[in-house]
């Protein structure tokens, strides 16, 4: 996979130690200028902006008199104006998504959490609606898209309180949030992908329709792709009480193969619903990601 070159604002060693969701973002986002093809609306909608000159012949109702009273200055309002777009952000928080190799810098929930708040944070400052939905059976998330500061804050409070643990939304859940669905929206999955893949064609079945694009985001472990080198291992399921102890030198190769068949099999059911597909792994710095959904968004728009 091609990289980037090195940036520290994108390097998820160094992001991962910041705890804010929102400070992250901004850093990010904006101290790498990312951004769609179009600058951010200005407008009359109901949530302020920021002050700008006012300009002779324009509306008195714009001018801001208790700033002329305090300053003697004519300045105008502007308001944020939302846009048409939706954006609906699909979060995995299963259990499996708690894993992190000993040479990875967080793990593949943490990288995730940190992924969906740029995605959220870019799409908030585009004027789009967010939505969010995801989690686990045990805490089932589903925010419809809304606009506006407050929902973009609580959008970041659901993604931060997510605790990976437990299995995927089941499939009663998922057909709830397909029928729930906005007329039109871009949606993004940030997911392990590594169970349930003869689910994805059902799942992702409003990926057909002309009005959706959709994104999905495989988020994996480097050490998940080649198994460590040592004389023995024992494997535990995250998602269950199963354990096996083998020689990892005898099923190296055919965990291998396994692992690139799994791949191979989630980019044919990808590409047959009519989804863009791209793996990312947890050293991997986040303009990958989000490089990926600019250049989705500036073609569907």
């Amino acid at each position: 996979m091609a990289q980037l070159v090195e940036n520290p604002l994108l390097d998820p060693a160094n992001l991962a130690r910041i705890d804010d969701l929102s400070l992250l973002a901004r850093v990010v986002v904006e101290g790498n200028h990312f951004g769609l093809h179009r600058s951010r609306k200005q407008g009359h909608g109901s949530e302020f902006f920021q002050y700008r000159n006012y300009e002779p012949g324009e509306d008195l109702k714009n001018i801001d008199w208790k700033v002329f009273a305090k300053q003697n200055e004519l300045v105008a309002k502007t308001y944020e104006e939302t846009s048409n777009a939706n954006l609906i952000l699909i979060l995995d928080a299963s259990a499996s998504m708690s894993f992190q190799g000993n040479s990875s810098p967080c793990s593949k929930f943490r990288y995730s959490q940190m992924l969906a708040a740029c995605l959220a944070y870019l799409a908030y400052r585009q004027g789009d609606r967010i939505g969010l939905f995801g989690g686990n059976q045990e805490n089932l998330q589903w925010l419809f898209p809304e606009s506006g500061k407050e929902s973009f804050k609580s959008i970041l409070t659901k993604i931060g309180s997510m605790i990976p643990q437990g299995k995927d939304p089941d499939d009663q859940a998922w057909e709830k949030f397909k029928a729930s669905l906005p007329a039109q929206a871009t949606v993004v999955i940030i997911s392990d992908f590594l169970e349930d893949e003869d689910r994805i064609t059902d799942r992702l079945s409003f990926a057909h329709s002309s009005r959706y694009e959709c994104l999905c985001l495989q988020v994996i472990d480097p050490i998940e792709e080649n198994l460590p080198e040592m004389d023995a291992v024992r494997f535990a399921s995250l998602e269950g009480d199963e354990e096996k102890s083998a020689s990892p030198e005898r099923i190296r190769q055919e965990y291998q193969r396994r692992f690139l068949e799994h791949l191979n099999t989630l980019t044919n059911c990808f590409a047959a619903c009519g989804a863009e597909y791209t793996v990312l792994k947890t050293v991997d710095n986040l303009g990958l990601g989000i490089r990926k959904f600019i250049g989705l968004r500036s073609l569907f728009k």
